[in-house]
């Protein structure tokens, strides 16, 4: 069972998807902001396309040799990535009635495989892949050339752009730090520090006008930053297990954290209980 919220109907909608049609583990999942769509990503290197009111596969695709460890739609190019532990990035366009066709394929990380995160700009034609200690920034308008490689120093879980600076984006470490990058610098502005264990996942998100940063660790904590700050303003310790999944929602009040032991909390985005 899938549990998500559908952002493109308003107001939006928190809905449970099955997809115990497949045996395959699930490593990746993406909502598509348009349509009423999911992508999930699957340890049998395929992808599979969900239609959340209809609650039925549309379309499942075999794109890599490895496991699908990242999965992201493009909306405005109407175009999904799938990053794999083979270290391939692919991408393939589709339409609205699903019709999908493999546009490019290359190999992004070579040293070392599994494509953990993939991070997609909102209004630039970049992509920000992490694998290993690397990560890259890819331009799809250059024929999706490299244009810098940023090096973490420690394996990198998940990557994310800054919503309110378009030259600016985090990185989420096993050293239980989170680092703070310009894209045109391959050294990191400045370092989060505070966690006691490895950092899973990371979220911005915006209350009463001022920027936050949501981080999920393997020391069963979740912290809340204050970007302006630059320090921890709260520290969520309702966790039984460490916190490998945080995000906001885009319209309402809410933090949603998941857990290595299945749990998920709901927390409020301006009071943080």
């Amino acid at each position: 069972m899938l549990w998500m919220e559908s952002r493109h109907i308003n107001p939006p909608l928190i809905k449970i998807i099955s997809v115990e049609e497949t045996d395959v583990k699930l490593y990746a999942l993406e909502a598509n902001q348009i349509e009423p769509w999911i992508i999930t990503g699957h340890a049998d290197g395929c992808v599979d396309i969900w239609n959340c009111n209809t609650q039925k596969s549309m379309r499942l695709i075999n794109v890599s040799r490895g496991i699908v460890c990242s999965v992201k739609f493009i909306e405005r190019k109407c175009w999904f990535l799938a990053g794999s532990t083979d270290g391939l990035i692919s991408v393939y366009k589709y339409n609205r009635t699903t019709k999908v066709q493999a546009t490019t394929r290359f190999i992004a990380h070579e040293d070392s495989y599994s494509i953990r995160s993939l991070a997609v700009h909102a209004t630039q034609p970049y992509v920000l892949s992490s694998c290993g200690t690397h990560i890259k920034l890819w331009d799809w308008d250059q024929n999706w050339k490299c244009r810098q490689t940023f090096e973490a120093q420690s394996t990198v879980n998940q990557v994310a752009f800054n919503p309110k600076d378009a030259n600016s984006f985090a990185s989420a470490s096993d050293d239980h730090t989170v680092k703070i990058w310009s894209i045109d610098s391959s050294k990191p502005k400045y370092t989060l520090s505070g966690h006691l264990g490895g950092v899973n996942c990371l979220d911005f998100f915006t209350s009463n006008d001022q920027q936050y940063l949501i981080t999920g660790s393997d020391d069963k904590t979740a912290k809340i930053w204050d970007m302006q700050k630059r320090m921890c303003v709260d520290t969520l310790k309702a966790f039984m297990s460490p916190v490998i999944s945080s995000i906001s929602h885009p319209c309402l009040p809410f933090l949603i954290t998941g857990t290595r032991d299945g749990a998920i909390h709901l927390w409020n985005s301006t009071t943080f209980r």
